[in-house]
């Protein structure tokens, strides 16, 4: 072999590698044009979900307006009271301010079965004896200022003086915390 022969060598072995090579590139440049091209599919898709998302999140919030105000009306009613003690608290304060001859109070936590919104509620037992209208007075004037809490029980009977009345009362107020 001479020279001319060794230059030619040389040279298809370079020609090889440099269509090699060539391939080499061309196929990671075809690859990634194949990712890219997935990728701005996946975008086009993931926009037009987000596209739909935002249509349906509309929908729900227009729907559910009207329950969102209810809410944000009663919200701050249910979180003044929203522990046993501060109920209990609250109770006895309101007792004690109206002046009434309070014969006797208990207080128990109780679950409420089937409401997931308020699992407990703090359960009040009073028995006063006053004065008839001091009495109706001041149970009217707990359901304006305590709207939440429910009366359960009430029983009424005469008092021992003419103008008493006795009121056994169990009232309920709902509790977001345990």
């Amino acid at each position: 072999m001479n020279s001319k022969h060794i230059a030619c060598a040389l040279v298809a072995i370079l020609i090889a590698l440099l269509v090699q090579f060539t391939l080499w590139f061309q196929n990671s440049r075809s690859k990634m044009q194949r990712e890219a091209a997935a990728a701005q599919q996946a975008e086009v898709t993931a926009a037009a979900v987000l596209a739909r998302e935002r249509i349906q999140l509309g929908e729900l919030r227009r729907q559910s307006a009207g329950l969102i105000d209810f809410l944000n009306t009663w919200q701050p009613y249910f979180q003044s009271l929203d522990n046993p003690q501060s109920a209990e608290v609250n109770y006895s304060m309101r007792v004690k301010e109206a002046n009434l001859v309070n014969l006797a109070q208990r207080f128990e936590q109780v679950s409420l079965k089937g409401n997931s919104s308020f699992p407990t509620a703090m359960r009040a037992y009073l028995t006063f004896e006053d004065d008839y209208a001091r009495l109706l007075n001041w149970l009217g004037d707990l359901e304006t200022k305590m709207p939440t809490a429910r009366i359960s029980s009430i029983r009424l009977s005469k008092g021992t003086r003419a103008n008493d009345l006795r009121m056994e009362l169990m009232l309920e107020h709902p509790l977001l915390r345990k």
